[in-house]
């Protein structure tokens, strides 16, 4: 029995895998309904371990998601929600019939349309059908489904919809998700959803909604409404009156990003129920209406002193000004307060900041002034804090020591100056962001390698100086660009440990000396990497190239030297190559333009780089920026370069570039800067709508250049065009041939020259020491020769003094 017990409990605890608790009602399932089950499981072409207990039991109103009805033991609900499940939407499912509710939300469908058999469930209250991969359009079936209270269809675009007219007969539903369907066409769609009276819940979020009506042609029918979302959508107009007729139980309104313009309508302070409030990402103007002091207190026969509900106030990014103080410090339940980046200027006291529960609180990017004193004690907790742009004074504030549960600071460009205070770098062991940023902070920092909970930290545009810190390797972005770091980059490789986080290091314009370490092949989870503008030497590291995941690789203004190492080929994501500015020397690598096909600015100036430009380069038809200015490229512009289609800026200033310009480059619609100054091109300047837009500037150094807007006239060069390229194609195998053999003609007269002194030295010596006569003969000769250079030196030497002596006589 003991034996028994035992393995009934390991099944039981295999059904109960991921937390998932099975309903089960004490009835046994029918059978052609577990048959049906069974069929459509055998849908999904990756059953998960959840769906163990589908095989182990025998009764399916056990298995995990079904449950059955306690008297009639039908199945009444299948919910296989967020198993990760793969296959097709089997009809099998016609063979429950009962069920109530139905959720395959999360599951893939593979690109299926929904099938319209679902209206057949006449008892079916709830379906989930949201992020399944279903395509097409929303069958109108679906409003045979009279009983049906929850429907949510939200996903990623995928189902489209031309009219709500289907709705209508759905006179039970309480909430309804369509966010992300494709709802351009259903210009009714309001007048549609007014006839829902029961709708609690309406979430159209990202619909491609083009239209708000400003009235109703009824009255508003759905006035249980208490959450809506119409977020993410192109009306281009302001808020509706409408919307004020449903304020008795609005709870959450989210507006965000939709494109409204106007000011806030005074009726918002009619909203006494409301406890979400997100407007943000608009173009709304003005200043908060004075109603939002009402939305503080109950009007009418309810007593004036009732606090409001409003917990969460986003109204960011907008274009709103003028005070703030008077319309917030009265909303004392706000948790949430977001007034970031609009225009409103006013003085924060402690008054204002007088709000017991306020957890987040960002009035970054406007006009504020803090007015505390250095002793104020919040009475709040804030789990995120962001003043960016706010006058906070010139002392760091110490306020902030007071907050314990900070997880998230932004105090950036906020005029402080002096040194950080060292509770602030160990205060609270929750922080992961801290955004120090474009202050006058200076001192040393220290280490973060005990800092597990730091991931981000920007202390860019201060005046830190002393060697870079070390982090743990949780950090993922460490930017301290634009300070006075010195020394050299050994602290960041000491850093790079495996399985580090490091996506993202800009150490730009510092002191930073030294040669770059070959330390890279832990850093691939690196997307940017900035070292630019410092005293960096050597070669650039073969285990840059290791960096695979790279975006941009900004190495300019240091000294390096040679070439780029071939290695960096394997970074066939980068968009941007910034070298210039360098020593670096050599021929362009031909992988350049074979290899790194996504790169969109690609900047080579100010080195010594020689040779021509590879034809290579123009396979890169992402480049938006060439510059390749202040180097010793000769030959012709590669004949290709109107592949280029979407180049923006192109600088091959200040080189010995030859020849005419391409026949096609005219071709460049989207150019938008051209430097070719200083150069020796001739023949005629490219025609063309962007072409004509450019000033001679951009051609000065180019004597033999002629056509607008230069002002020498241009005779016919119609043939010396129509065989530029077939010329430069010459040209560049020319050189190319030329440069190929020069190493191999030195090679061969070295070889030479070696060979003929080995062999002619070893057979004089053999001579000699065969032949006796020679060897006495040369000996003799040897004898000789140092005799008469002996008489000779002599005599001249006497010479010399003799004249030397008559010269130091007196006359």
């Amino acid at each position: 029995m003991e034996g028994v017990a035992l393995v009934l409990s390991l099944l039981l605890v295999v059904v109960n895998l991921d937390g998932f608790s099975c309903v089960y009602s004490g009835s046994h399932c029918i059978e052609s309904e577990k048959n049906a089950l069974i069929k459509f499981s055998q849908g999904f072409k990756n059953p998960s371990r959840s769906m163990l207990s589908w095989m182990l039991e025998e009764n399916c109103c056990s298995w995990k998601g079904v449950e059955c009805d306690n008297k009639t033991g039908h199945v009444i609900t299948l919910d296989l929600h967020k198993q990760f499940l793969q296959g097709e939407f089997r009809n099998s499912l016609l063979g429950l019939p009962y069920l109530r509710h139905l959720d395959m939300s999360h599951i893939d469908f593979l690109g299926e349309r929904i099938p319209e058999f679902i209206s057949s469930f006449k008892d079916l209250e709830y379906l989930n059908l949201s992020k399944t991969n279903f395509r097409g359009m929303i069958p109108e079936h679906l409003g045979n489904l009279s009983r049906l209270q929850f429907l949510d269809l939200s996903g990623d675009f995928s189902l489209r919809v031309d009219n709500l007219e289907w709705i209508h007969s759905l006179f039970s539903m309480k909430i309804l998700d369509l966010s992300g369907v494709d709802m351009k066409s259903a210009e009714n769609w309001l007048h549609d959803i007014n006839l829902l009276s029961s709708l609690l819940e309406l979430r159209l979020s990202a619909c491609q909604l083009v239209t708000l009506p400003k009235f109703l042609p009824i009255f508003v029918n759905f006035t249980s409404l208490q959450i809506l979302d119409l977020s993410l959508n192109y009306f281009n107009t302001r808020i509706p009156s409408w919307l004020f007729n449903t304020s008795h139980n609005l709870v959450h309104l989210n507006l965000s990003r939709s494109r409204l313009s106007g000011s806030l309508p005074n009726a918002f302070g009619n909203m006494s129920s409301l406890r979400v409030l997100d407007l943000s990402g608009n173009s709304l103007r003005g200043n908060l209406p004075h109603s939002f002091e009402k939305m503080s207190s109950f009007t009418g026969y309810l007593p004036p002193t009732l606090p409001s509900k409003l917990k969460y106030l986003d109204i960011s990014d907008n274009k709103m000004e003028g005070p703030l103080a008077r319309s917030i410090t009265q909303l004392k339940q706000l948790v949430v307060l977001n007034v970031s980046r609009n225009c409103f200027n006013d003085s924060i006291t402690e008054h204002f900041l007088n709000l017991t529960h306020l957890r987040v609180l960002d009035l970054s990017s406007n006009s504020f002034i803090f007015n505390v004193s250095a002793t104020w004690m919040p009475r709040f907790q804030l789990d995120s804090l962001s003043l960016q742009s706010c006058g906070l004074g010139a002392q760091f504030p110490q306020w902030i020591q007071t907050q314990k549960e900070l997880s998230f600071i932004d105090i950036s460009r906020t005029n402080i100056s002096g040194e950080v205070p060292d509770w602030f770098w160990n205060f609270s062991a929750k922080v992961y962001h801290i955004d120090l940023s474009g202050n006058n902070f200076s001192g040393e920092i220290p280490e973060f390698t005990e800092s597990v909970s730091l991931t981000k930290l920007n202390l860019s545009d201060n005046n830190f100086h002393g060697p870079l810190p070390h982090f743990s390797p949780k950090m993922m972005t460490l930017i301290l660009a634009r300070n006075s770091f010195n020394g050299t980059i050994a602290p960041v490789c000491e850093s790079l440990v495996m399985n580090n986080s490091l996506s993202l290091l800009d150490l730009s314009s510092n002191f930073l000396s030294g040669q770059l370490s070959d330390c890279w092949r832990y850093g691939k989870n690196l997307q940017g990497l900035n070292l630019g503008h410092n005293d960096l030497s050597g070669e650039i590291p073969r285990s840059i190239g290791d960096l695979t995941n790279l975006f941009f690789l900004q190495l300019q203004n240091n000294s390096f030297s040679k070439n780029l190492p071939s290695s960096l080929k394997n970074i066939t994501g980068l968009k941007i190559l910034d070298v210039s500015e360098n020593s670096l020397s050599g021929n362009i690598p031909f992988w350049l333009g074979e290899n790194l096909h996504a790169l969109e600015i690609l900047v080579l100036s100010r080195n010594n780089y020689d040779g021509i430009i590879p034809r290579e380069i123009c396979q890169l038809t992402e480049l938006r920026v060439l510059n390749l200015s202040s180097n010793n490229f000769r030959g012709v512009i590669p004949c290709d370069i109107h592949n280029l289609k979407i180049l923006e800026s192109l600088d091959l200033s200040s080189n010995h570039l030859s020849g005419s310009f391409p026949p096609r480059m005219g071709e460049l619609p989207s150019l938008e800067f051209v430097n070719f100054s200083f150069n020796d091109l001739t023949g005629k300047i490219p025609v063309g709508p962007q072409f004509h837009t450019f000033e001679n500037s951009s051609y000065v150094g180019n004597a033999n250049l002629c056509g607008f807007p230069v002002s020498r006239f241009c005779s016919d060069h119609l043939h010396e065009d129509m065989v530029h390229c077939s010329n430069n194609n010459q040209e560049v195998q020319a050189i190319e041939h030329e440069e190929n053999n020069n190493w191999l003609d030195e090679f061969s007269f070295y070889i030479s020259m070696g060979i003929g002194f080995y062999t002619g030295f070893w057979l004089f010596w053999v001579t000699l020491t065969l032949k006796e006569s020679w060897r006495y003969a040369y000996m003799r000769f040897l004898e000789n020769m140092g005799n008469k250079i002996y008489v000779f030196a002599a005599i001249r030497l006497k010479n010399i003094q003799a004249a030397k002596g008559l010269r130091n006589c007196p006359n």
